[in-house]
């Protein structure tokens, strides 16, 4: 089957087209699909002079069968690192997709495709992985080719090989020189989140701005006043993406995501994009969203880290505990440290158990209704057992007063 390079700037008025003869088709009732193949990476020279990364779709024609009752429910881009998730409802998508084969459930045909996309069947719950030409089958579409489709078709995928003017399609950056961009935005303005309702630029759109920028945009007729303020703000607080440290933590930031579980749709996407050599406008949104992440996961560690010295160093402080005093002495003990080590429910409220340390290391416990606040300076109670839990001595303290 002959096929296509299509110009991605060219699509969108091929597919006007295209759905044109679809319809010619279905009132002469030849079936008709047009399918995307592949895809190819060129550079080319645009309106401006300006040479770009360009991607060209391969396209070529094939038939399906219709099937009712299904719902769609999500887009695969395939991708040489996996595949990108993009959900159209609140459906999660069974992990086997996250880096199944271009391969159509539906139709069983192998082939490249750069696009698949996920159906599920209402009443049985059932998931298929379709190709955009079985897609419109469980969508109501047409399917099958026709003779007489391919006659008009032709002049029309010979005519989106060449470049249009204004119809580039998407730039294509390097993966890890755009996450140097978003780090070094977020040095210098801080991390924003994409909000419709906020005036604030998020920076996703303020990292695409300056990589766009510096690979030579916005230069056209109307464009003047857009780049000098761009230039402005980087200036203004001396922009470089080439940071040493930059450098580093989007490598470090993108190795963690890459050591990652693939826990759900969110992480998978965002695996999957980090694993991408190239990137596109569509990709900027969940890598922007890495850096956030990362810090979070960075913050949870430290607290983790901290946590678990306190947890060792009470523990050594807790083998050189002894018992003080005699049963039923009444003593003041002053408090270095507590914590509630565990609490439940009961008819009259909840009843707590505390674990309090003096300055010595000695280890006494209170059952008590009571709630400790912060900032106590002693506890007077009396004692009412000696224990001993995993080897460290505990002093049992009732009745007590705080203060």
């Amino acid at each position: 089957m002959p096929q296509y390079a299509i110009l991605e700037g060219n699509m969108e008025r091929l597919m006007k087209k295209i759905t044109r003869i679809q319809n010619k088709c279905r009132k002469f009732g030849c079936d008709f699909h047009f399918a995307e193949v592949g895809e190819e990476f060129r550079e080319v020279k645009d309106d401006c002079g300006e040479i770009r990364l360009a991607r060209f779709v391969m396209v070529e024609a094939e038939g399906t069968a219709i099937v009712n009752g299904w719902k769609f429910i999500a887009s695969v881009e395939h991708t040489d690192k996996g595949n990108i998730i993009r959900s159209a409802c609140d459906v999660e998508v069974p992990a086997r997709y996250y880096d199944s084969n271009p391969v159509c459930e539906h139709c069983n045909s192998r082939r490249y495709r750069k696009d698949t996309f996920i159906v599920m069947n209402e009443e049985t719950g059932e998931f298929k992985q379709v190709g955009k030409s079985c897609l419109c089958d469980f969508t109501h579409g047409m399917s099958a080719e026709g003779v007489a489709s391919y006659t008009a078709l032709f002049d029309e995928l010979i005519q989106g090989e060449a470049p249009m003017e204004g119809c580039w399609g998407e730039r294509y950056f390097e993966t890890a020189e755009f996450l140097q961009y978003v780090a070094e935005t977020i040095r210098a303005f801080g991390y924003r989140k994409n909000d419709p309702y906020s005036s604030e630029r998020s920076t996703r759109d303020r990292a695409s701005d300056y990589i766009i920028l510096d690979h030579g945009g916005f230069r056209g007729m109307y464009d003047e006043a857009i780049r000098e303020t761009l230039q402005a703000e980087m200036e203004s607080v001396s922009f470089d993406a080439d940071r040493p440290d930059m450098v580093k933590l989007a490598k470090d930031a993108r190795a963690w995501a890459l050591a990652q579980p693939e826990e759900n749709n969110y992480m998978h996407n965002l695996i999957t994009a980090c694993k991408l050599d190239r990137i596109s406008a569509k990709h900027f949104g969940i890598l922007a969203s890495l850096f956030p992440t990362y810090n979070r996961e960075l913050e949870y560690q430290a607290r983790k880290a901290a946590e678990e010295a306190k947890r060792k160093a009470e523990q050594e402080r807790g083998l050189k505990s002894e018992w003080v005093g005699n049963v039923k002495d009444r003593i003041t003990v002053p408090v270095e440290s507590f914590k509630c080590v565990t609490s439940w429910e009961t008819d009259y409220g909840i009843t707590r158990i505390y674990k309090i340390l003096d300055a010595s290391g000695n280890v006494f416990t209170w059952k008590t209704g009571t709630f400790l606040e912060e900032g106590i300076k002693s506890i007077t109670g009396t004692i009412k057992a000696h224990n001993e839990f995993r080897g460290v001595k505990q002093t049992e303290l009732t009745r007590c007063r705080v203060a």
